[in-house]
């Protein structure tokens, strides 16, 4: 799994960088005189993505680091002080103990921070409507397939993060649930919304001028939100927690295995056209 979140965050990079980022603008821009305004969403994107991801508390195993560090440091102070204690002083330890183990594991089932399940939610359902509005308005079967692919490829990534998220915040199963199906439904409903108010607006398929400045800002947005899931998602997480010289220099090569990817298909496509 942790390999193929790499191939799906080269996947990423390719495709925002090598074919999104490219396309972008060229209505949008022309309207505003040639000034660059799909980057500035671009960014915008981008922004918008990694400040929820940092808002939420999405902190990539911290949690789990600062827990061990603590029962080592219970342990270590438990350790010193039973050595230096009678049997009936053992005896009455081990009992509260036992109480505080009870205590504090039901104090575990209780949800911790909910917030920061809800503020990562918010930034990948917003990813999620870019993209699935995006395809949605993709008119080529170039567009739609590439667009379709880099979907595919990162879908199941972003679900991963989120019910991880809601696991070591305390929730329930259906309370993860809750979560999960909304951010399951956002790309398809999007997709699909998009789709037909085209369609039933103009009846041909074809888009007016109106919907070409709307697919572009929604494709720039895109771009930058893949690229922030990028980021935080994948380098940030892959690239960092690795204590492996051997596993992080495969991790890097399935990343760039993936740009290589996207990169092949619009050499093709370059090569096709000449």
């Amino acid at each position: 799994m942790s390999y193929m979140n790499c191939a799906a965050g080269g996947v990423l990079g390719g495709v925002s960088i090598i074919h999104i980022l490219p396309e972008t603008g060229e209505v949008l821009n022309k309207l505003v005189q040639d000034f660059p305004l799909s980057f500035y969403i671009t960014f915008g994107g981008l922004f918008v993505m990694v400040t929820l991801v940092k808002l939420g508390g999405h902190s990539h195993g911290d949690h789990e680091t600062e827990i061990d560090s603590i029962i080592v440091k219970e342990d270590s102070v438990q350790q010193d002080s039973l050595e230096n204690q009678t049997n009936s002083e053992l005896l009455e330890q081990a009992a509260l103990l036992k109480k505080h183990d009870h205590e504090h594991h039901e104090e575990s089932l209780k949800p911790k921070n909910i917030g920061s399940v809800i503020m990562l939610l918010v930034g990948l359902m917003i990813h999620d409507v870019s993209e699935g509005i995006s395809l949605g308005l993709c008119t080529t079967f170039d567009d739609t397939f590439q667009m379709f692919m880099a979907i595919f490829l990162h879908k199941w990534c972003e679900q991963v993060c989120q019910a991880i998220c809601g696991i070591r915040e305390g929730l329930s199963f259906k309370q993860n649930m809750a979560f999960l199906v909304p951010l399951c439904m956002a790309t398809p409903i999007a997709q699909i919304t998009a789709f037909f108010i085209i369609y039933f607006t103009t009846g041909s398929g074809e888009l007016p001028l109106t919907a070409l400045v709307v697919q572009d800002c929604f494709m720039s947005f895109a771009a930058g939100t893949f690229i922030g899931i990028m980021f935080e998602e994948v380098i940030a997480v892959e690239m960092t927690e690795s204590n492996n010289k051997k596993s992080l220099i495969f991790k890097l090569l399935t990343f760039l295995l993936g740009f290589a990817l996207i990169s092949s298909v619009s050499i093709y496509e370059w090569a096709s056209n000449k």
